[in-house]
């Protein structure tokens, strides 16, 4: 009996942007509604099993919860997610382990607008630096597929 193979492409056709904030994840949520005009609220963690934190064996494998805060704006047709970038020890991307957060903007926003954003969230007097990160280049990228 011959054997298939089925291929499973991702779809990776959002936003991602990186936020440098020392805050706690409720401020910089409070200070997105205000500028983002939404209303983000707390959303289940994301779970992500894989390596062993720091100081743990590493043939074992860890479960790690990233805190996420999501806005659906109905209009737009438009998921905007918070996402805690660090947790316990672990980076849920680690290439940028200076983002402390990850902004994912999916859905009907168009190109032109992510310049926008990221405009309005380097307004945030406590963020330290925001940029736009390419999912398509990231090697931990099957960690966005929801």
């Amino acid at each position: 009996m011959a054997k298939k193979k089925l291929l499973i492409e991702n779809d990776y056709d959002f936003f991602l942007f990186g936020i440098s904030c020392s805050e706690k994840s409720y401020r910089l949520c409070f200070a997105l509604n205000g500028k983002l005009s939404a209303t983000f609220s707390k959303s289940k963690d994301m779970e992500i099993w894989g390596s062993a934190s720091l100081g743990q064996d590493k043939n074992q494998k860890a479960q790690s919860r990233f805190p996420v805060f999501i806005f659906r704006d109905e209009e737009m047709f438009t998921d905007y997610r918070i996402i805690v970038n660090k947790s316990d020890s672990r980076f849920l991307i680690p290439e940028f382990k200076q983002a402390d957060y990850l902004l994912m903007v999916q859905g009907g926003i168009p190109s032109s607008e992510k310049n926008n954003i990221l405009r309005k969230i380097k307004e945030i007097t406590f963020v330290q630096t925001a940029f736009e990160i390419d999912p398509k280049k990231i090697k931990s990228k099957e960690n966005f597929v929801f």
